[in-house]
This record gives C-alpha cells, structure tokens and sequence, in this order.
C-alpha cells in the first residue's frame, strides 16, 4: 500500500516490555494506534482500497492489518466492538470486525474486546459522553494528536475520528489492565 494513502502516521521506534496494538474496525478506513507499555508510539489510519466485491474488501481489510501486526509485533490486541445491525454496512463492518479476529486468532494474539460506552466511560467518565469529548481527554493526554482537530472538511474529521477511537479503545484497555492489576495485588 502506498505510504501516501495514510495520511495520518506517527512512528517513532521504541522497544518496551509490553506491546499493544488497538484497532477501530472499518470498512473503508482503520484507525491503528499502538502503545509500548503506557506511551503512545504510533497511531494511523488505514485505508482500505475501494472493492465492489465483498470478499476483495475482506481481503483488502486482512492485507492491511497483517501487514500492520507485522511490523509492530504486537503482544496483545484490543478492538472496539462494533454495533450488530441489520443495515448494509454494518454488515460489511461486522464481516471486517470478525475478519480482524481472525487475523489475531491466526497470529495467536489475545484479544480484548470493548464495546463504544466502556470506551467513553473509561476514557472520560461517562459513557455517554460525545466524540468531541473523547478527543478533548485525549488530546489532554496525547497533546501531539491537537494536529488532527479542527478539521475544516467534514471528510477530514471523519478520516481522524478512526485515528482517535483507535487511541481511545487502547486508553480504554490499559486504564482496565491497570484496574485489574491493583484488583489482583
């Protein structure tokens, strides 16, 4: 896949003990973030490369994540759970997400699953709380994400918006990790 089909990237190297990759599933675009214990060190979105077959889109999604996965090396997996719906493209977003946990099946990774309220809960406290609330914590957190707001296009915010869920199910995951750290101690 081109390296300008990816428009927002960020991949400093670093190598910590704990590897985590997190995953917005898409069906057009992905948003990826990956985190080396607690630090942020990567996050992009990936898009997948238009396919008027559904199994040449599947195929496009596998492609793309392995590739990702591959060159991360990630130990462990945390992927929004998307909303089972009847609607068409939530159909192709439930075939992406399985296609997601198959690839981590396949590459024996543990997978945590969150699904968007427990993210937001997590994230800001409330698990009604808006995207733009979500990004405001995180831009608190991760101030070198501020380049993604204040987009002046529609298609622009919703491009970023896959980059920031991505960071929030990967916060969302390591706040529960460290829950249940304390729980065990």
């Amino acid at each position: 896949m081109p390296k300008d089909k990816n428009i927002t990237s960020n991949s400093p190297s670093s190598n910590a003990s704990r590897r985590l990759v997190s995953v917005d599933p898409g069906v057009n675009k992905i948003g990826l973030a990956t985190f080396e214990g607690k630090t942020l060190t990567d996050y992009t979105v990936k898009i997948i490369p238009y396919a008027p077959l559904v199994r040449e889109r599947i195929h496009g999604i596998d492609k793309v994540v392995t590739q990702y996965l591959n060159e991360k090396q990630p130990h462990t997996l945390a992927v929004e759970k998307t909303n089972f719906s009847s609607a068409t493209h939530n159909g192709l977003l439930v075939l992406a997400y399985y296609k997601i946990l198959a690839i981590a099946r396949r590459k024996k990774l543990p997978v945590y699953e969150y699904v968007p309220i427990s993210i937001r809960k997590s994230v800001c406290g409330d698990g009604h709380a808006t995207k733009r609330d979500v990004m405001k914590v995180l831009i608190s957190k991760y101030p070198e994400l501020r380049v993604f707001t204040g987009a002046n296009r529609r298609w622009k915010e919703r491009h970023c918006s896959h980059l920031f869920d991505s960071v929030a199910v990967g916060l969302a995951h390591l706040k529960r990790h460290a829950q249940d750290s304390k729980r065990t101690q």
